[in-house]
């Protein structure tokens, strides 16, 4: 039951800082949207630094254990779970806003350590489930991979959503190109 009131907060707290930022979110309201008592917060987290970190580390949690699973199904062949962890990341804005507003401030330099610690997490795990999908698809092909390939994968797909999300002319010619360009990779490697 503890586990279940942590994560309930984690997720409250994720929807409460993506909306209003770290500053301008108080543990009062947080715990208001659960219905608790603020004491209760302070029995999971010392401070609303340490949720909104935890928070953070939550989100990318969650979000490799979705892309594991789009990686994992194997009723899915390999270019199509490529295609689907595509389609995953370009709703990331809006599943994991939190995690998207964050890398936005990485972007922009402005992050916190705790927060690049987070986002360096993030990316790492990452490139390790797409390492392990592409060796699946590699294995007995050639005998080895292009070691930068998963980290091309990572970088093009994470540009796709911040070109798309933060294309000001209203063009769709940077998605388009970007998934154009993922298609082609893509026809390659399989």
């Amino acid at each position: 039951m503890e586990n279940n009131r942590k994560v309930q907060i984690l997720r409250a707290a994720s929807k409460r800082f993506a909306r209003h930022g770290l500053n301008k979110t108080t543990l009062e309201e947080i715990a208001r949207d659960l219905r608790i008592g603020k004491a209760t917060l302070y029995h999971y987290f010392d401070s609303k630094e340490q949720l909104f970190y935890e928070t953070i580390e939550y989100d990318t949690r969650q979000f490799i254990i979705e892309i594991k699973n789009i990686f994992n199904n194997e009723a899915l062949s390999p270019t199509k779970r490529f295609s689907e962890y595509y389609d995953y990341k370009e709703k990331v804005y809006e599943t994991y806003k939190l995690l998207f507003d964050t890398m936005l401030v990485l972007l922009k330099d402005e992050t916190l350590e705790k927060e690049q610690a987070a986002l360096n997490n993030l990316f790492k795990s990452e490139e390790e489930v797409i390492k392990l999908a592409l060796n699946s698809v590699y294995a007995g092909r050639i005998e080895t991979m292009n070691p930068s390939l998963p980290r091309f994968i990572i970088v093009t797909s994470w540009g796709m959503l911040f070109g798309n999300k933060l294309n000001k002319s209203g063009s769709e010619d940077f998605l388009i190109n970007s998934k154009e360009l993922i298609n082609k990779t893509l026809e390659s490697i399989f």
